[in-house]
């Protein structure tokens, strides 16, 4: 399937699915909503997403990798999930882990 076929954020929005953005580099784990993925980057495939972000530990884009999880609801109980607070001006997304 290529890039242009691929399922958007739009279609993962439901509240089952999740973002893991990892860091090759420095071991960096984060899950996101692809509700606030969609209002930060639009509507683009997860594939896209990692080119929108930059790590936030060593400042690097080109080990970062996307990908979606359903976690079971198991996994789900004390998950940390980044939630979008806002969007400044400048365009630098504000993000707060929170458990679930």
């Amino acid at each position: 399937m290529d890039v242009l076929s691929a399922p958007t954020l739009r279609n993962y929005a439901d509240g089952s699915y999740f973002v893991k953005i990892d860091c090759a580099l420095c071991q960096v784990k984060r899950f996101y909503e692809p509700v606030d993925l969609l209002q930060l980057c639009g509507n683009i495939s997860v594939r896209q997403i990692a080119k929108q972000f930059r790590c936030e530990r060593c400042n690097r884009k080109d080990y970062l990798t996307a990908d979606l999880v359903s976690p079971p609801s198991a996994e789900r109980v004390g998950m940390s999930v980044r939630r979008l607070t806002e969007i400044r001006i400048i365009r630098k997304p504000v993000w707060k882990d929170i458990k679930l």
